[in-house]
């Protein structure tokens, strides 16, 4: 896993130099399951106009009212059984997939493909996350070269704050093996926070809820007692809000820690705020002894089947 995070920069940059250019479409479906579809969800809070939309519920509850023309369908290894579904419904569609070989590339409605160029992955989603935000960047006509060069610049930071997060977390968990853990984030790190949780997750085989700090204030704070709160505050509307509410919920008997962005624009923290959760996952994986992510499951692909009869 940590060979793959080191690996981050070198991806981020080719990905970028390769897709420099890219015009994506607005007003369309933007359909992916997991990190795929985490990633689309920066963007929601940009001003950019376009839906995405979580491929299972996509398939099983909105193809019945509209069958889309077109739309952009994301899936890092290509082979996300949902995605999949929904391709055979879009007319025509534009592909965002790491593998050039996969079915959704050769899907007969896939009219254009956009490479990710992040290499092999055998770990959680890190630089294919990273990946499909910059193609995002760039497809929706912005410029993220200076989050690239701080992913280049600043991997030694990214780390020490990862193992900083990880040794946090491991102590709070070895005193109380249930407790609560929230990580929140704000406009477009609201999905920094989900992927964050996601990837927390499934390295320490337990649930970590990620959710809007506004969210959190209306029922959650109820938990505060004896939970741990990672709050992700890039400048804006709501970094005084943030920092009130971690006091607030120090005081009332959580852990807290606070995770700024020093490196780039706010609009670009979603490129560089993951990293240091992808160090705190490595952390804790050594420091459990998780030799698989996978032991219930595996991720979800095209050898699942459905009945596509959703009428």
């Amino acid at each position: 896993m940590k060979h793959e995070v080191f690996e981050i920069p070198y991806r981020a940059e080719l990905c970028y130099k390769k897709n420099k250019g890219l015009i994506l479409p607005e007003d369309v479906p933007y359909i992916g399951m997991g990190a795929s579809h985490i990633a689309t969800k920066a963007f929601r809070f940009m001003g950019i106009n376009f839906y995405p939309e979580k491929a299972a519920e996509y398939f099983n509850y909105l193809l019945k009212y509209k069958e889309p023309d077109k739309g952009v369908l994301i899936s890092q290894s290509g082979q996300s059984s949902e995605t999949l579904w929904c391709a055979d419904y879009f007319k025509t569609f534009t592909a965002i997939v790491n593998d050039e070989k996969s079915p959704l590339v050769n899907h007969a409605n896939c009219s254009k493909k956009v490479l990710l160029y992040a290499g092999t992955e055998n770990h959680i989603a890190t630089k294919t996350y990273i990946n499909t935000l910059l193609v995002l960047y760039l497809g929706f006509g912005f410029d993220p070269q200076q989050a690239v060069n701080a992913l280049k610049m600043h991997q030694t930071e990214f780390e020490e704050v990862g193992n900083e997060i990880g040794g946090m977390i491991f102590s709070k968990i070895q005193r109380k093996k249930r407790c609560c853990l929230y990580i929140l984030g704000n406009g477009p790190n609201i999905a920094t926070a989900n992927v964050a949780s996601l990837v927390l997750s499934q390295v320490m085989r337990m649930p970590v809820v990620s959710m809007s700090v506004s969210n959190y204030e209306h029922g959650f704070m109820e938990t505060t007692k004896d939970s741990m709160v990672i709050a992700i505050n890039h400048d804006g509307r709501e970094n005084a809000r943030t920092k009130k509410l971690l006091k607030k919920v120090k005081n009332a008997g959580a852990e807290t820690y606070e995770l700024s962005n020093n490196y780039v624009e706010s609009i670009f923290s979603p490129l560089t705020l993951p990293i240091p959760f992808y160090y705190a996952a490595e952390y804790l994986a050594q420091k459990l002894k998780v030799k698989t992510l996978f032991q219930v499951g595996n991720k979800v692909v095209s050898q699942v089947s459905v009945d596509k009869n959703y009428e």
